[in-house]
C-alpha cells in the first residue's frame, strides 16, 4: 500500500517575489518568482500545526443546471470552470522569526517603498499600488508567494503572485508567555502550482522571541498603564479585476477598498485610567496608544478613537478591555499607525 503521510512533514515558506523595474519573472502574474525573490525574504514560515491547506474551493466557478425532462444531473449539466476564480490561504503563526514578520508588515503596505529591515509606517493617507498584471515597476506592486512543501515532493503547492488582505496581531500575558502572534490570509488570482519544488528558505533569516514581556513602556492617553491583552487587525483588501488568457486567471488586482486598523487593548483600572470612560470615550476624545519597548518591539496608535468600554470585575483585579479604532487624526494630520519588530 502507498505510504501515510503526518501533518507534521509539510512545511511552509513564505517570499516576496522581486518585481523592481526590468525583472520581468517578478512580475505580477509570473510564476517564477521562487527563483526571483527579494533577498533574505525567503523564511520558512513556522505556523502552528497541523497546517492548512490552500483552499481551492473558490477557484471553482461551478453551476448546477436543472434540465427539463430529467429528473437527474448527467454529468454536463455541471458546469465547473477551474481559474476564474480565486485561492486563499490562512494561516496562524506564533512570530519565531522577525523577517517573517517584517515580511507580513510589508505586503500589507508593499508601497511604503525599499524594505522593512525595523518599523513600518501606516500613513493617514495610504495611497494605491499598481497590481496589474505584468506589472513589474518596483517596490510597490510587491506580491507574496507561499510554497507549501509536501512530504510528496511532486505534490508541492506553489501559490504566486498573492496579496495579504489582512493582518493581526495580539499577544496576552496568560497565552504563549506573553508571546506575539500574527493571524491572517493571502489571496491570489492565479492557479496555484501544483509540482516538485526545491526551493529552500534563506539561512540569514533571524530568530525573535519577543512578546508583551518585553514591553517596558505601555501607556494609553499619555499614562502608564498596566496592560494584560492587547490585539491590532490590520485590513486593506484587494479584488481580482477581469481575467486575462484563455485560463480565466484575473487581469490583476485593485485594492479600493478601506484601510483601516482596529484592535483592543485591556489595561487595569486605577485612578489614572479609571476616568477614561468619562474624559475620553464619552466626550469622543482620541487617546495616544503605545505597547513595546522602543527598539525590537513597538506598536504606536497616535489617534485611537475608542469604540467600548468592557469591564472584567476579577477579584484579582479589575481591569476594562477598551477597543479602539486608528484614525489619521484632526484634518488627516497623523499616521494610522508606526509598528517595529526588529
Amino acid at each position: 500500500m502507498a505510504r501515510a503521510y503526518s501533518g507534521r512533514e509539510f512545511s511552509l515558506i513564505l517570499g516576496i517575489a522581486d518585481n523592481d523595474a526590468g525583472s520581468s519573472a517578478g512580475a505580477v502574474g509570473a510564476d517564477t518568482q521562487d527563483a526571483n525573490a527579494v533577498s533574505g525574504s525567503k523564511v520558512l514560515m513556522r505556523v502552528d500545526s497541523p497546517i492548512n491547506d490552500f483552499d481551492f474551493s473558490a477557484g471553482y466557478n461551478r453551476a448546477e443546471i436543472s434540465r427539463a425532462g430529467s429528473r437527474t444531473l448527467r454529468a454536463d449539466d455541471i458546469v465547473n470552470h477551474y481559474g476564474s476564480g480565486m485561492w486563499t490561504y490562512d494561516f496562524d503563526y506564533l512570530i519565531d522569526n522577525k523577517k517573517a514578520a517584517q515580511n507580513l508588515l510589508e505586503l500589507m503596505y508593499p508601497k511604503h517603498g525599499g524594505t522593512i529591515t525595523s518599523s513600518i509606517t501606516y500613513p493617514a493617507a495610504p495611497t494605491v499600488s499598481d497590481y496589474g498584471h505584468g506589472e513589474n515597476a518596483g517596490t510597490e506592486s510587491k506580491c507574496a508567494f507561499l510554497i507549501l512543501q509536501n512530504p510528496d515532493t511532486s505534490e508541492d503547492r506553489y501559490m504566486h503572485s498573492a496579496i495579504l488582505q489582512n493582518l493581526d496581531f495580539s499577544m496576552d500575558a496568560g497565552t504563549d508567555g506573553g508571546r506575539l502572534r500574527a493571524s491572517g490570509q493571502f489571496m491570489t488570482g492565479y492557479k496555484p502550482v501544483i509540482e516538485a519544488n526545491t526551493v529552500t528558505a534563506d539561512t540569514s533569516a533571524s530568530n525573535y522571541d519577543k512578546g508583551l514581556f518585553d514591553c517596558t513602556t505601555t501607556t494609553f492617553a499619555g499614562a502608564a498603564c498596566t496592560v494584560r491583552s492587547f490585539s491590532l487587525s490590520i485590513s486593506n483588501p484587494a479584488n481580482r479585476i477581469g481575467f486575462q488568457g484563455s485560463s480565466g486567471e484575473t487581469d490583476g488586482y485593485v485594492r479600493g477598498g478601506a484601510f483601516g486598523i482596529t484592535g483592543s487593548i485591556t489595561i487595569k483600572v486605577d485612578s489614572t485610567t479609571g476616568e477614561y470612560l468619562r474624559s475620553k470615550w464619552q466626550t469622543n476624545t482620541n487617546c495616544a496608544i503605545q505597547v513595546g519597548n522602543g527598539s525590537t518591539i513597538d506598536f504606536s496608535i497616535p489617534e485611537a478613537n475608542i469604540s467600548g468600554w468592557n469591564m472584567d470585575m476579577a477579584d484579582e483585579g479589575v481591569f476594562v478591555e477598551i477597543p479602539f479604532t486608528a484614525t489619521s487624526g484632526a484634518d488627516a494630520g497623523a499616521n494610522l499607525a508606526v509598528l517595529k519588530i526588529a
